[in-house]
Order: C-alpha cells, then structure tokens, then sequence
C-alpha cells in the first residue's frame, strides 16, 4: 500500500445541493484536488509531470460507495491513498470521513498517463510513481460492466453543447461534469426521496471544446444507466431510497 495524505475540508455553499447535501460533482472535483496536493508534496505536481515527460494524468474510472453524503459546512476528514500499479494503470483511493472518523464515502478510481500531443495512453514510468510507495503489480483489475447503449430500452435522451465552462485544465471535457450531466436527466420528483448510494463511472474518450454531449439514460428498478455519446462515457447509478426531510 502507498504513503496515504490528509487534509480537513468543510463543505461550502456552493458546493452543496437543494437538499445541503455535498453535490456529487464538487466530491469528485475536490477529491482531484486532494491527490494534486499529494503529488505536489512529493514532488510530481502536474506541472513537473508536463515539463519532464509531456504527460498529463487522467482519471478513466470510479466506483464510488456511498453511506451518507457530507452536508453543508460539516467539516469532514479526505484521505487519499496511491495504493497500486501496473505498466499502464495507476490505483487510487480516498476516503471522506466526519468528525468521528467514520468512513462516510469511498472512491475507487483508476488513472492513465496520457501524451498532452497525441493524446494517447502512455507507460506508466518508475520515476513518476515512485515517491508514492504504492506497490507494483502485473495484473490488472478487472473494471464494471456497464449497459451497453443498443440495450437501452425507451431511453430518455438529452443534447448538451461542450462550452468553455466545462472544459479542464487539460482542454477536454472535466470529468465530473458528465454526473451533473446524467443526474439532471432524472426527475426532480424522485431525487426528492432518493440518494445515490453506488456510482459507476467509465471515461473512455475525452470530449473537447464544441462538441456535442448526446446523452441517453434508461431504468432498471432503482438503477439509471447513461451513456454518453455511444459509449464515450458511461455511468450507472444505483439510487436508495431515504425518508430524511428537505430544507424547503
């Protein structure tokens, strides 16, 4: 297992929900940020990364496991750890905990290197990983299984335009995006008295500037499943319901 890395957080405003709970989209972006000020600790920043070897860092997969949601000016506790690799895919997980410590959510995601010219998956290199002590496998884990789109049955579908507000530092469409994107497909009604409790989520091409996001969403009991764009990203989302009150 890797060097793991802390930092307290307490949510804001404008990052929390009608319902003040943390939005999904704001947990994935800071989460980025908490491993960025890893790597920065170490001295692989994603400045060092582009300036020694070209390469930028991206994220292709999450799986996200969900008891509750932080809530609105809750301090919580994220840790993050680096915990394995291979020669092509990188390994990492964080966890949100409240004030007991007590794991509220966890993330499973897996990250490639990616050439900023080509834009093609690169090798993982010794030198870049190395300061995270994370251990070197051969396998490679074996990834969800998702819907695929021809089995969509009725699907709702919905068009999106790629504007520069989506956009990353990287010039393609910031993954956390694509979840405010699958989630807003799903009626108000329903959000009311369920919560997400397991995300699967899939980056399989990056999207950039004027673009359009083609989304389709379908229904399998409580499970949405979304694709975008023929399979260029894909999320499953398994919703549970809840009887907690609504600020309204």
């Amino acid at each position: 297992m890797g060097l793991k890395y802390q930092q307290k957080y307490r949510v804001p405003f404008y990052e929390s929900d009608a319902f003040q709970k943390m939005r999904l989209s704001s947990i994935l972006a800071v989460a980025l940020q908490i491993s960025g000020e890893q790597s920065t600790e170490l001295g692989r920043s994603d400045v060092w990364v582009s300036e020694h070897y070209g390469l930028f860092w991206a994220v292709i997969e999450y799986d996200v496991k969900i008891i509750r949601f932080p809530m609105f000016n809750e301090e919580i506790t994220i840790e993050t750890e680096a915990t394995s690799y291979n020669k092509f895919f990188c390994y990492r997980r964080f966890s949100f905990l409240d004030s007991q410590g007590e794991v509220m959510l966890e993330i499973a995601s897996t990250w490639v290197l990616m050439d900023k010219e080509t834009r093609k998956i690169d090798r993982v290199l010794d030198d870049i990983v190395d300061p995270y002590a994370s251990e070197k496998i051969s396998k490679i884990l074996r990834p969800h299984k998702f819907k695929k789109r021809e089995a969509f049955e009725n699907p709702t579908l919905m068009t999106y335009p790629v504007r520069f507000s989506a956009l990353d530092m990287n010039g393609h469409v910031n993954n956390a995006k694509y979840y405010d994107w699958a989630a807003d497909m799903v009626d108000f009604e329903f959000r009311k008295s369920h919560v997400p409790s397991r995300i699967f989520i899939k980056y399989n091409h990056e999207v950039l500037y004027g673009e359009e996001i083609h989304a389709a969403m379908s229904w399998e009991g409580d499970v949405s499943h979304h694709n975008f764009n023929e399979g260029s990203t894909q999320i499953e989302i398994h919703w549970t319901e809840h009887t907690a009150s609504h600020p309204f």
